[in-house]
């Protein structure tokens, strides 16, 4: 067992070298920060879900390897919604709008739309391959009506590139795969590029005419990092603000709000600093996890060290000795948490997707810089200035802290005195939250997750529900062990299967494939009799339909079957998307395909499918975690206490918010998902430094008067409004997300003020029976 009063008068004589040294330690806080302030314009910023893998995932490895042989599985489309598509100067406008996107966006392949696609018909010599839409637009209205009636008759145009209205048009940029690591001069990935480009292009003037609607996975990046970073600048304001005002009623001091106000966001930018120093790249929509993690930290460990020298100095007006009661009060406790609070968010490294992993470190490390920033910098600053006049007793007796302090230990009489109340509500409240967990689903759906009035998921919602656009899409390959089998025709018919099959899944929209082109090429040979739109039924015919293919100059071709015809490739787009629909769905499409091809290898790719895996990687990766760093806290905890017990006991409080935030979230039918899943680890690192307060100070006054009773009051007169004070100031920072737009933060300032409430309520009535039951600190 460790004794806590030699450690206290550690940190007392720690206090003391502290206060010795205070001009260094400015200085040396002053040229840390100056290093952290360089690191901070290096800092990289990702949206996009490609960089979520880990370099050895077989999911990363699967990708590239589709990228070697496909190409991109990733483009940017935009959805042309019009009276009437078939007029020259609708047709220009589409035209111009494509070629100004293949010539401005890097890694531009080719474009796909109406103007500029391959139109199959047949003739003497076979097959050829014109223009639908000629390079000089026709202004007759009956060359246009016929144009017209060519695309509509064609199934490859029809209900894809085209409404059969005539009113839509989908315009497709097909991309190069981005090499790895590429970054811009201005230090944004390949896909940020991609997408700012695209969304300043469609956004001219002179194509406002064609009433765009920008979709694909790099606008989707682009306007999340936009959307993101608006948000964490308003409500990091709002946060501010709140913190402003909480710590200004609670400590009463200019000072010391300045100074907490200086180790909140010094500790924030020294973090983040040196992340950008070290080249580390940030998901944007992850960066708020440890930023309000940071600043709720930060400003609860600098409570504790302010209420207990504030008390100290009004009592004897000294002002050095006060500072070092309050570092001998309080120096163990906050090392004790920061330590389990660090062990607890390092369980995110049992995740195998980086940004989760990257949560991990960050928060971390955010966490031990806020532990040493407040050791040392909270003691130099409070060093200067005068001793006073201690406070007569009737004075301090006036004060809000001396007030609260007295109603505390009256809320500690009162829990005493009704423990089996008490803890029959307490079982029964978790009887009711774990039942609410038996409906939890792990899901993510961007309509749920972000909401339909955050202005760019408003737009892709109308885009995927129009005719012609999507939401997203995902592919399915099927290698073969010898070349020349994808174009065997019983390998295409059941390719032709397997899209009827994916076509009939509630989220797909439409499935694309080389069968539809061979079909097309097989209809136009024999004089566009649709009773030839099938695959033929002998080698020797695919072979020769796709040799006057290519000699007709197509190259659609090649995105569908690779070189060797060893490889076929279909894709499938999305209407609606919900990971939990879509992986059953990718899953029963891969069984299918495997049992049509039991000597193929089959694989999925794409952005989505890639996302679908990792959202279950991760909900499953964070529950494992979430028990491993319950195992963590439970064995320092023991240590530390030297008892069992109460290692048991301090996981209660601990637990008792997961089960609270789990079961608000299956009775309100919020699913977990790549946010929501973080709020559990998150909520036990902040969870556990409440109950580690409490405990020790219940042992060291324990030890003092060896009675359970009369411990637990001075304990909830000690700590119970340093406990309260912090947990406000945690529910004031994250009640700023309630004002947001977005349902994801909502949903995580909702779910994690229950939490932390959860945590200090079972701290104040629950820690204190179970402590005076269970007698761990002996009888």
């Amino acid at each position: 067992m460790i004794e806590i009063k030699k450690i206290n008068w550690f940190f007392y004589g720690l206090a003391k070298l502290i206060v010795r040294f205070r001009y260094v330690n400015i200085l040396l806080f002053i040229m840390v920060l100056g290093i952290a302030f360089s690191g901070l314009s290096k800092i990289k910023t990702e949206a996009g879900w490609d960089g979520y893998m880990l370099e050895n995932s077989a999911l990363k490895i699967s990708e590239d390897e589709f990228k070697d042989i496909f190409g991109n599985s990733d483009y940017v489309a935009v959805m042309v919604e019009v009276d009437d598509l078939f007029t020259p100067e609708i047709l220009s406008k589409i035209r111009e709008l494509g070629h100004e996107l293949k010539q401005k966006i890097p890694f531009a392949d080719d474009i796909m739309s109406i103007t500029d696609c391959e139109f199959s018909i047949g003739n003497e010599s076979g097959i050829e391959i014109i223009n639908l839409v000629p390079d000089i637009i026709p202004t007759d209205p009956g060359q246009l009506e016929e144009i017209r009636n060519l695309a509509l008759s064609k199934k490859l145009l029809a209900g894809k590139l085209i409404s059969k209205d005539s009113t839509q048009s989908w315009i497709m940029l097909r991309l190069h795969p981005f090499p790895d690591g590429w970054r811009s001069k201005t230090n944004q990935g390949a896909d940020m590029v991609v997408g700012k480009t695209a969304v300043k292009i469609i956004g001219q003037d002179k194509y406002q005419i064609l009433n765009p609607k920008s979709a694909g996975l790099p606008v989707l990046s682009h306007e999340k990092m936009n959307f993101f970073k608006h948000e964490m600048k308003r409500t990091m304001g709002l946060s501010l603000l709140a913190s402003l005002v909480v710590l200004s009623l609670a400590l009463r001091s200019f000072r010391s709000v300045l100074i907490s106000i200086l180790v909140a966001f010094g500790s924030v930018f020294i973090t983040f600093g040196i992340q950008g120093l070290l080249g580390i790249s940030i998901d944007i929509g992850m960066v708020v996890v440890p930023i309000y993690l940071g600043i709720a930290v930060s400003i609860g460990y600098s409570i504790h060290v302010f209420l207990f020298f504030d008390r100290e100095f009004a009592k004897t007006g000294k002002r050095k000795e006060s500072i070092y009661h309050a570092m001998k009060e309080t120096g163990w406790p906050l090392l004790f948490t920061a330590l389990t609070t660090i062990g607890a968010l390092a369980s995110f490294h049992f995740v195998e997707v980086k940004p989760v992993r990257w949560i991990g470190s960050a928060t971390s490390l955010l966490v031990a810089v806020i532990f040493c920033i407040v050791i040392i910098m909270i003691p130099t600053l409070l060093s200067f200035g005068k001793n006073k006049t201690p406070q007569l007793e009737k004075k301090r007796a006036k004060s809000i802290n001396h007030r609260l302090g007295n109603f505390m230990d009256s809320l500690g009489i009162m829990v005493l005195a009704r423990p089996g109340s008490i803890m029959a509500v307490f079982v029964f409240s978790v009887l009711i939250c774990g039942f609410g967990l038996t409906f939890l689903e792990v899901s993510f759906d961007i309509r749920k997750n972000m909401g339909l009035k955050v202005p760019y998921v408003e737009r892709l919602d109308y885009v995927s529900h129009s005719e012609v656009g999507s939401l997203y899409s995902y592919n399915l390959v099927v290698e073969f062990k010898e070349n020349g089998m994808a174009r065997e025709p019983e390998n295409l018919k059941k390719l032709d299967q397997l899209m009827q099959e994916a076509k009939g899944y509630k989220l797909t929209k439409r499935v694309t494939s080389i069968v539809e082109i061979i079909k097309d090429m097989n209809q136009a040979l024999n004089q566009g009799d649709h009773e030839f739109y099938k695959i033929p039924e002998t080698r020797e015919m695919v072979a020769q339909i796709m040799l006057l293919y290519e000699n007709a100059g197509g190259k659609e071709a090649e995105k569908w079957i690779d070189y060797d015809y060893r490889r076929l490739r279909f894709m499938v787009d999305l209407e609606d998307y919900n990971s939990f629909e879509a992986k059953n769905e990718l899953l029963t499409l891969k069984a299918s395909a495997q049992k049509m091809y039991p000597n193929a290898t089959i694989s999925m790719a794409g952005s989505i499918a890639q996302f679908t895996v990792m959202q279950d990687v991760v909900s499953w990766g964070q529950i494992v975690s979430f028990f491993v760093a319950i195992c963590v806290i439970t064995l320092l905890m023991t240590i530390v206490f030297g008892s069992f017990k109460t290692g048991l006991i301090a996981m209660i409080p601990n637990i008792t918010p997961a089960i609270a935030v789990g079961g608000l979230m299956g009775w309100a039918g919020v699913p977990l998902d790549m946010m929501t899943i973080t709020i559990m680890p998150m909520l036990l690192g902040l969870a556990v430094d409440d109950t580690i307060h409490f405990i020790n100070h219940t042992k060291l006054e324990y030890e003092r008067c060896g009675d359970y009773h009369m411990s637990t009051r001075k304990t909830f007169t000690a700590i119970g409004v340093p406990l309260f004070l912090t947990t406000l100031i945690i529910m004031a920072n994250y009640s700023v997300y309630l004002t947001s737009i977005a349902n994801v933060f909502v949903i995580m300032g909702t779910l994690t003020i229950v939490g932390i409430l959860s945590a200090l309520l079972t701290d104040y009535f629950v820690t204190p029976i179970l402590l005076v039951w269970a007698k761990p600190f002996g009888k």
